[in-house]
């Protein structure tokens, strides 16, 4: 007989008709079907090159993987090594580029971006940490108050949580500490500081209750004389009332006139304003145009006294008033200018008063130096000639006034003596 393998003692063992000693693969009759260098008897996958590329104990000829060694870990028929998301069926379904297995929020592209706990899809505020801080069902991050409930309700753009008066815009405007929506007066500090029922910003008289009683477009408050219209016009401290009204509160009708407990006293007290009924006679001012209140007495009024500090007015009619008239009862003024008085002056118009005390003043006197008035009647006063006693005045010329003159008509005076 004829050997089909002369030099294969085995005679073509694996039957692929090539005899062992010239078969690459003596025992694999495919001759490594798969081309990896390995014989189908020895390759752990014949029908696989790779050799179960995935190492997944499937051989890549039967894996539906043949690279991915969880076979689609996440069912998702794409195999894990060309699947994005190998471990997410859902394939980051949020589409941040964090695959859902390891995303913290796999339906929320913004991972809870206002890291409240709570992931976008299910917070009712995504981007509100407090999710709603004030219940107002406005979110915080599109909420113009988020603490404010009311969302400023009175509209002066500072939310009610930080707003000192969240009623009123104009948040206190009068400084009172007390907010316009429940301020009775809420333009006026003071809060109607005199109680007359009208706020200072709209009364005209903010601190007088009476609101300028007198009618002088001065207020009370700083009305000398509230009752008065001309308001002490001579500035004396007095005021002429053309009105009174007596304060409720104070005990007035003790200061009646004459019968009251305190009568006479309104001045001294000071309550010439707050019981100027009661009052009226002390304080009132009788000369209202008088700052000294008829100063000379004389009950004629300064403004209208022709002479207001000479209670006679001008007793000697010279035009003169007494308190500037230097001889008030001499209406002359001294006449003689001798510093007396006409009114006193024996010889009111002899600045000499009789000099030569003849009883017979100077003004009438034909000799006011010559007490004896011309004694020997030749018209020349005594003090004026050398012989007083001679009406002839030495008629002889012999130096012998004719009075004591022995011969008062011979110069010789008897010369033989005869």
């Amino acid at each position: 007989d004829q050997d089909s393998c002369a030099y294969d003692p085995e005679n073509d063992a694996d039957g692929d008709s090539v005899c062992g000693d010239v078969d690459s693969c003596t025992y694999d009759a495919e001759n490594d079907s798969d081309d990896d260098s390995t014989c189908g008897d020895l390759d752990s996958c014949p029908y696989d090159a790779e050799n179960d590329a995935d190492a997944d104990s499937v051989c890549g000829d039967i894996d539906s993987c043949q690279y991915d060694g969880e076979n689609d870990a996440d069912a998702d028929t794409v195999c894990g090594d060309v699947d994005s998301c190998r471990w997410d069926a859902e394939n980051d379904a949020d589409g941040d580029g964090v695959c859902g297995n390891v995303d913290s929020c796999a339906y929320d592209a913004e991972n809870d971006a206002d890291v409240d706990g709570t992931c976008g899809n299910l917070d009712s505020c995504a981007y509100d940490a407090e999710n709603d801080a004030d219940g107002d069902n406005v979110c915080g991050d599109v909420d113009s108050c988020q603490y404010d409930a009311e969302n400023d309700s009175d509209a002066d753009g500072v939310c009610g949580d930080i707003d000192s008066c969240e009623y009123d815009a104009e948040n206190d405007m009068d400084s009172d500490v007390i907010c316009g929506d429940v301020d009775s007066c809420q333009y006026d500090a003071d809060n109607d500081a005199d109680s007359d029922g009208i706020c200072g910003d709209v009364d005209s008289c903010a601190a007088d209750t009476l609101n300028d009683y007198d009618s002088d477009n001065v207020c009370a408050d700083q009305d000398v004389c509230p009752f008065a219209v001309e308001n002490d016009a001579d500035s004396d401290s007095l005021c002429a009332n053309d009105l009174c009204l007596d304060d409720p509160t104070r005990n007035c009708a003790a200061y009646t006139p004459d019968v009251g407990a305190l009568a006479g006293r309104c001045i001294e007290h000071g309550v010439c304003t707050a019981c100027s009924c009661h009052c009226h006679l002390e304080c009132d001012d009788t000369c209202d145009l008088d700052a000294e209140n008829d100063a000379d007495s004389d009950l004629i009024c300064g403004n209208v006294d022709s002479c207001a500090y000479d209670a006679e007015n001008d007793a000697d009619e010279d035009d003169l008033c007494g308190d500037q008239d230097t001889c008030q009862y001499d209406a002359e003024n001294d006449a003689d200018s001798d510093s007396i008085c006409g009114n006193v002056d024996s010889c009111p118009y002899d600045a000499e008063n009789d000099h030569d005390d003849d009883f017979v003043c100077g003004n009438v006197d034909s000799c006011p130096n010559d007490a004896e008035n011309d004694s020997d009647d030749d018209l020349l006063c005594n003090n004026l000639e050398d012989c007083p006693y001679d009406a002839e005045n030495d008629a002889d010329v012999d130096e012998l006034c004719g009075n004591v003159d022995s011969c008062p008509y011979d110069a010789a005076n008897d010369f033989d003596s005869d």
